[in-house]
Parts: C-alpha cells; sequence; structure tokens
C-alpha cells in the first residue's frame, strides 16, 4: 500500500493544508463515516467518498483560508471534466464528478471528505497538482447485492473470514439483503454497514473498515 496522503507545496506555501481521503462519507452516512484515518467509503448503493486526515504538526491553519482554496480546486477540477464549476453537489440531480462535503479542524489533524460520481473521478482528482493523495491504490471496484454476485462468480474459491477471523461461509455471507463488493487495489477501505465477511487477505481494521492489498481482489460482504 501506498504512503498516506500528503499536502501539495502550493498549499502548503500559502494556507499549509489541502486534499481528501476516505472514512467517513457521503451525507446520507454522514453519522456513520467517522474517518480516524485517510481512507475511501462506499455505501450500498455504490456511492464513493474518500476522506483525507493529515496531522496539522503544529501549523496553524484558518478554516475559512482552507475552505475557500479547497472549494477553488474541486471547482476547477469539474470544470475540467466538463462539469459545472461547482464545489458541492446540488440537492437534486446527479452526482459532480468530485464535492467537498465537510471539513473539520480540531487542533490536531485536518479532516476533509469530498464525495465523487465514480472511481476514475476520485483517482483523476486525487491525482491533481491541488490534492496529490496517495492513500489507496483502488483500480476497480465494483458494488452489487450479494445474491447477485455470488450468482456472478464472486464468492467462487473465496474463503471469507469476520472481524475475529472466523469463517463466514459464501451462502451466509450471499443473500439478498447484503451488499458485495468486488476491489482490485490496495488502501483503507470502510462501509455504510458491518462488514459479515471479507476475504482472508484482507485486514480488518474495525468492524465497517479494511486494508486490502495492492496484489489481486478483494471480496468484502457488508450489510
Amino acid at each position: 500500500m501506498r504512503g498516506s496522503g500528503r499536502f501539495p507545496a502550493a498549499m502548503a506555501a500559502g494556507i499549509c493544508l489541502c486534499a481528501c481521503s476516505l472514512c467517513a462519507c457521503g451525507s446520507k452516512e454522514e453519522a456513520a463515516f467517522s474517518p480516524a484515518e485517510s481512507c475511501i467509503y462506499v455505501e450500498k448503493d455504490g456511492a464513493l467518498s474518500s476522506a483525507l486526515v493529515e496531522p496539522l504538526q503544529g501549523q496553524k491553519v484558518e478554516e475559512a483560508d482552507l475552505r475557500e482554496y479547497l472549494e477553488a480546486a474541486v471547482a476547477r477540477f469539474n470544470e475540467a471534466q466538463g462539469a459545472q464549476a461547482l464545489s458541492e453537489n446540488p440537492e437534486e440531480g446527479e452526482r459532480l464528478p468530485a464535492a467537498l462535503q465537510s471539513l473539520s479542524l480540531d487542533g490536531e489533524k485536518a479532516t476533509v471528505i469530498f464525495e465523487y460520481a465514480s472511481l476514475e473521478d476520485l483517482n483523476a482528482f486525487r491525482q491533481t497538482e491541488d490534492n496529490d493523495d496517495q492513500s489507496s491504490s483502488v483500480t476497480a471496484l465494483e458494488v452489487a447485492d450479494a445474491a447477485s454476485a455470488a450468482g456472478e462468480g464472486w464468492l467462487d474459491g473465496t474463503a471469507l473470514k469476520d472481524a475475529d477471523g472466523q469463517a463466514v461461509s459464501a451462502e451466509e455471507a450471499g443473500v439478498s439483503e447484503h451488499t458485495a463488493a468486488l476491489i482490485e487495489g490496495g488502501g483503507t477501505v470502510m462501509f455504510s454497514g458491518q462488514i459479515i465477511g471479507a476475504s482472508e487477505e484482507a485486514k480488518f481494521v474495525d468492524t465497517q473498515t479494511v486494508r486490502v492489498p495492492e496484489d489481486g481482489r478483494t471480496v468484502v460482504i457488508f450489510k
């Protein structure tokens, strides 16, 4: 897995901060998405967010200045993608390629949460000069109800375990009320519900979060 996200030099020179990661996300799940570290956040409908959690290391940061910088960076990115030059998603209609969902400073760290229209947009925004977040290398992420995923072979030959390390059968996991995520690439990924089981190579952070390896594919089943 790559190192944690970092703030670009352009931001450090001006306000000393930037960017994004994932541990909590989407406005509908805001209470459940409470990031302690940078990560990607996946909801049951496949909606994606990311959070960048960065230590301030004694830097004095004005929240209003940082918010202005981030809003401008997001608007520039959206305009470059052919969308409206906005920084927040409209209440109705499709998601923007990227949107600033929230920003918080607690004296010791900065937490920035972004929403995305797709994984491609997430990765593209992370690689801009304004962001350069290297906290994950996820290259593919599909979401489906677990029964459909089982029917498509996602669980074939996959040994699942729960947060306690106990084996979870495909029959137990692959029911319609559960959701399946198929992930390629590495990083920390949080889900909007409790994880029922994950591929053996995944490392549990807590009952909603796993670290997935860069190589191969990882299956996660969550409520």
